[in-house]
């Protein structure tokens, strides 16, 4: 097992994965969002962050316009 060489690359690797589907991620291509839940770092593709947006308006019970 390899460890990163520094922060920056550690974070790099964390945020390149989808934390749902383990996909990798292209937020300049595709789309999706990377940063922290809480401390804890997250990166979204564009198909889970859709999912959890959609899953969040139903069960606030948000409809649309």
């Amino acid at each position: 097992m390899e460890f990163p060489e520094s922060e920056e690359e550690e974070e790099s690797d964390i945020f390149s994965v989808c934390s749902v589907c383990g996909t990798d991620t292209d937020f300049e291509g595709r789309g999706g969002i990377a940063g922290y839940w809480g401390i804890m770092p997250v990166a979204f593709c564009e198909w889970c962050l859709s999912s959890m947006m959609d899953m969040a308006s139903q069960l606030l019970g948000v409809e649309e316009e």
